[in-house]
């Protein structure tokens, strides 16, 4: 409705509001051709992501922003034109001196994946009152952003991950995106997020934490069928949890550090509510 009313030509949001909004029932209901840009940031948007904003846009270009609050904030920028322009996970090229690197700090070359890091008269001064992590993040100049990704052939930055929030499990490393952008899909599911719980034997397993959408329901057997054939075996969700609310950020970022103290433990069915029940 405000879109109608106030024909805004830039229209701004989080990747979180993004998938609400063009998920909502009615989102074809209202004149919506006075937005040229859509713009996202504060999370990555994936490809399939842009391609629904292509869908309910037509002829917007999606100006994508990419860094983090210690960068102050933003390090790289990509435009897309077009859904044939489009790159998966696919943040442009940086603007600020950026190289990623191994454990050891050491460089690598475009293609292999490592920490992206950057040198800029953009870091932070420090955090404050914490010098500590002050130090473990800046070494040497380089502020180190906990994220993971690579150089591309067209040297344009992909991002894979949160280094700290990736799930291992029986020696293999699983990126919970992979399985969320399944899990979307879902025509049920408002939204997931996935994080890894302790397990004996495969050190974690993935766990989705789903919200359905308002009015309807999903089941976690339907949830775990619906990955079968989309994903490697051991990337399906092993045991899922329902929600009805996931706590942000003040910029709609889901906070999945805060889901995983709620959600993370792997508790019996006995201790969970009914409505968060976990099926394995």
């Amino acid at each position: 409705q405000l879109v109608e009313r106030e024909k805004p030509q830039l229209l701004g949001n989080v990747p979180t509001g993004w998938k609400m909004l063009l998920k909502h029932p009615k989102i074809n209901n209202y004149d919506l051709s006075s937005v040229l840009v859509a713009a996202s940031g504060a999370g990555v948007a994936p490809a399939s992501l842009k391609k629904k904003i292509f869908e309910a846009f037509p002829g917007v270009i999606i100006a994508d922003v990419f860094g983090q609050t210690e960068m102050t904030p933003a390090t790289t920028m990509r435009l897309d034109l077009s859904p044939e322009t489009l790159k998966d996970r696919c943040v442009g090229k940086p603007f600020v001196e950026t190289k990623i690197v191994d454990d050891n700090d050491h460089p690598l070359p475009n293609g292999e994946m490592g920490e992206i890091v950057y040198r800029s008269g953009s870091v932070m001064k420090g955090y404050l009152n914490e010098p500590d992590k002050t130090a473990e993040t800046v070494r040497d100049g380089w502020l180190h952003s906990g994220d993971l990704g690579y150089f591309d052939e067209d040297g344009e930055l992909r991002i894979m991950e949160r280094k700290k929030e990736c799930i291992s499990s029986g020696g293999e490393k699983i990126f919970p995106h992979e399985v969320e952008e399944i899990i979307l899909e879902h025509e049920n599911v408002q939204d997931v997020c996935v994080i890894g719980i302790a397990d004996e034997t495969w050190g974690q397993t993935v766990r989705a934490v789903v919200l359905c959408n308002p009015g309807q329901s999903c089941s976690a057997a339907q949830i775990i069928d619906w990955c079968k054939d989309k994903i490697a075996g051991y990337k399906k969700p092993k045991s899922v949890v329902f929600a009805t609310e996931f706590p942000v950020t003040a910029v709609g970022k889901v906070q999945r550090g805060k889901i995983r103290e709620l959600y993370g433990q792997p508790a019996t069915e006995a201790a969970l509510e009914p409505s968060e029940k976990t099926y394995d």
